[in-house]
């Protein structure tokens, strides 16, 4: 009985300081230290809505960065209003044009 008593115990105490304390500390760290990435680095408009993130589908040129998959959003690539891939798979020739026509 001793031994579930202190199992008890400690799964409480963990449960405690992992799943309240610890988050509540390292939030308010961020919060402090990196207001705008701890909430999500957000865009917003003249009229002060949120848009998108700074943080999403950026688009990349540089040969050092990892390349995401290329959108098939309308407008501009990486159209944060309307993010989506475009499921086309590796050998679909409208996919291979795309990628293709944006490579050059």
């Amino acid at each position: 009985m001793k031994d579930l008593k202190t199992a008890i115990l400690l799964f409480l105490a963990f449960t405690i300081i992992c799943g309240g304390i610890y988050p509540a500390v390292v939030t308010g760290i961020a919060q402090v230290a990196f207001p705008a990435q701890a909430n999500g680095s957000f865009i917003t408009d003249e009229s002060g809505t949120e848009t998108g993130s700074r943080l999403i589908g950026q688009p990349f040129s540089a040969s050092q960065y990892f390349w995401p998959r290329p959108s098939a959003t309308t407008g501009f690539a990486y159209n944060p209003l309307a993010s989506g891939g475009s499921n086309y798979g590796p050998t679909n020739p409208v996919y291979l044009k795309t990628v293709g026509d944006r490579v050059k």
